[in-house]
This record gives structure tokens, sequence and C-alpha cells, in this order.
């Protein structure tokens, strides 16, 4: 037999599995990018946190920030009434409250 024989009989390759591939591809570059969006917005809201600001903890724990340290990586939070824990803020996230409240509700008419 022949070269050209042998490729023209031959089962068809990677031609068949390319939008596969192109799809699980755009999937996957679309995940990436929604993943960074949200990091990106955790980290712009950990940089504005102060004093009085209502966070859940990454345990379910709700209370309210009584103080942030000077390193900027601890927090002081009341979980109950005089009862206050030391935190890393990569384990604080904004309340349902905190999100909605940052939603500007100036209406002109």
């Amino acid at each position: 037999m022949n070269l050209l024989s042998i490729l023209l009989q031959a089962q068809p390759g990677l031609g068949s599995m390319l939008p596969m591939i192109l799809i699980f591809g755009a999937f996957f570059i679309y995940m990436i990018w929604s993943q960074k969006k949200q990091e990106k917005k955790i980290r712009q809201y950990r940089a504005n946190l102060k004093a009085g600001d209502t966070v859940i903890l990454q345990t379910g724990i709700y209370g309210k920030i009584k103080s942030i340290e000077a390193d900027g990586v601890t927090i002081r939070i009341e979980i109950a009434p005089n009862v206050v824990v030391n935190v890393n803020v990569n384990y604080v996230y904004p309340t349902n409250e905190a999100q909605t409240t940052s939603v500007s509700t100036d209406v002109t008419k």
C-alpha cells in the first residue's frame, strides 16, 4: 500500500475534538475570570472595613467590628455582649446587609 491510501483511510483525529476543546477552554476561562472578579470585590471590602461594621466570619458567626489593629491583619469582633474575639481579616466576609446598603438609594425626580 502506498502512504496516500493509508492516510485517506485513517480515522479523523483532532478535527472532531476541536469544538469540544474550544468550549471547554472558554468555560474554563470564564470560571477563572468570574472567580478573580469575586476575589477582587472581597479584597476591596476588606480594605474598607471600619469599626462598627457588621460582618460574618467564615465559620458563620455574625459580629460587629470593635477595632482594627494597626497591622491591618487582626480585627477585634464582638460576637455577643462583652464577648470579643480576635480574627484574621481573611476570615471576614460581608453580610447581606452590607451588600445591599452599598447600593446607592439616591433617587431624583
